[in-house]
Order: structure tokens, then sequence, then C-alpha cells
């Protein structure tokens, strides 16, 4: 009985690893300063929080339809993103109260936001998701359609590379999101 408590404590423990070092790696790629400014998203804290939507989908999509395994660890990466943004505001100072309502705000706009970019990806329309971009990302109406089509093409060069990558190697963040 011990060993078997061992051994599935050393597996999950092994794999809220794998799924912070997947979430890191991700939030290194949002932060990818090339992404940013009039070719990209607004510098902003709503640019960046888009911009980790957009490397959370992106990653996700990849890990669809695989074992209880990766889908373990795609749950724990997910974990880990709520986790960040409930240290993230309150750290700007919501009180206890307001996280989870700004936490189910932001789990709205997430699923929002990948089923728009899953539909323009099922439809391989890089106008249509450039639209979806422009809509979440320039908020504030000041659009910038240079920065949203860049975006998007760098989101389809992404899910190819992705998508060639081996699931071993996601696993252990042995791939980038750019060249």
């Amino acid at each position: 009985m011990v060993k078997f408590l061992g051994i599935y404590f050393g597996r999950e423990r092994q794999e809220k690893q794998r799924a912070d070092a997947l979430y890191n790696h991700l939030i290194a790629a949002s932060r990818n300063p090339m992404l940013y400014g009039s070719s990209g998203a607004p510098d902003t804290a709503n640019g960046r929080f888009e911009l980790i939507i957009l490397h959370i989908f992106m990653l996700f999509r990849r890990m669809q339809d695989n074992d209880d395994q990766v889908q373990f660890i795609k749950q724990k990466t997910f974990d880990c993103f709520l986790e960040n943004m409930d240290v993230n505001l309150r750290e700007i100072g919501v009180g206890p109260d307001g996280v989870p309502k700004r936490i189910q705000k932001m789990l709205e706009n997430f699923y929002g936001r990948a089923a728009a970019y899953q539909s323009a990806i099922d439809e391989n329309d890089v106008e249509k998701l450039a639209e979806v971009i422009a809509r979440n990302f320039y908020a504030d109406g000041k659009t910038n359609e240079q920065g949203a089509q860049h975006i998007a093409q760098y989101v389809f060069n992404v899910i190819k590379r992705l998508d060639q990558t081996p699931t071993d190697d996601l696993l252990v963040c042995n791939f980038k999101y750019t060249n």
C-alpha cells in the first residue's frame, strides 16, 4: 500500500512539475517582445492577458484528444493559470470577495475566445482570426489591423509547429513557439 501511494503521489508530483514548466514556457512565449507594439498586441495588462490566453489555447488545442496523463497535465497547467491570475488580482488590490468574480469573468473570456479562435482555425481563415484578435486585443477602440494580422499569422505558424511536435517533446517543453 505504501509503495502504491508513493508511486501515485510521486507521479502526481512529477506531472504537476511538468504542468508548471509548461505554464512557465507559455508565459515566456507570451512575453516575446515581437508580439507587442505597433506590429502586435498593446503592451498593457489587457494585451498581456490576451496573449497568455492565446498561448494557453494553442497549447491546449495541441493537447486535446490525448491520453489521461496528458489530460491530467493539461488540467494542472490550467490550474497554474488560475492560481497565477488569483495571485495577480490580489497583488493589484482586488479584495477577497472580488477575486472569484474576476476569475469567473476571466474563465468566460477564455472559453469565449477559445471557441472563436478554434472556429477561425477550423476554417483555416487568417483574416477571420485577425478580426477576432482585433476585437479582443484592442477592446479600447484603438484597433491595430497590422498587429492583429501579425498575431493571427503567428498563431497559424505556432499551431503548425505544435502539431508537428511529438507529445513526449511537448510534455518536457522541448519545443519552441517561434523559429
